[in-house]
């Protein structure tokens, strides 16, 4: 019985083993990964910035003609604080994977993988979708910052003092 749990145990050893031998032997296929792992990270950060975006906006433009500055500040700065963090954190980690992409794509052009322009066209057409979906975002967060805009010109206008808050800006990479 023994005897039988070791097989067993060498075979799924070997299993796991085996695709990143695989991937070792095929520099194309650890680009593709390192691509695909790069998409769905950025979209990861797009959903959750979108997420965060929309929240923002919408208290800030509920918050509009409203005279608690306290309650107005304190929840506009909540809102703007995790919409910040999460992009910055999940900047990271997109910024990592691209980092992994660049050193994959060295290492499959110096092993002469990807030839006739494969490599390129793959690496291309995943930073255009990269864009792309960046752009959407940079949108969602440009139009939280017109709402809480919006909410300190409401205060303005009722002669009141605006709340200070931070607003939502793009980090400077993404």
């Amino acid at each position: 019985m023994n005897k039988f749990f070791l097989a067993a145990a060498l075979v799924l050893v070997a299993a796991a083993l085996l695709p990143s031998v695989a991937a070792a032997a095929d520099p194309l296929g650890t680009v593709k990964a390192d691509i695909t792992k790069l998409k769905t990270d950025v979209q990861t950060k797009h959903d959750t910035v979108i997420a965060d975006a929309s929240k923002l906006e919408s208290d800030a433009n509920s918050l509009v003609g409203t005279s608690d500055r306290k309650a107005a500040r304190a929840t506009i700065k909540t809102d703007a604080l995790k919409l910040t963090s999460d992009w910055r954190t999940l900047v990271a980690v997109c910024l990592s994977d691209r980092a992994q992409l660049r050193n994959d794509v060295a290492a499959a052009r110096a092993a002469g993988a990807g030839g006739h322009g494969t490599l390129a066209l793959l690496v291309t057409q995943a930073n255009l979708e990269i864009r792309a979906t960046n752009l959407e975002m940079r949108a969602a967060v440009a139009r939280a910052h017109a709402a809480v805009v919006a909410l300190r010109l409401s205060f303005r206008s009722a002669g009141l003092t605006p709340p200070v808050v931070p607003t939502p800006t793009a980090p400077a990479t993404s």
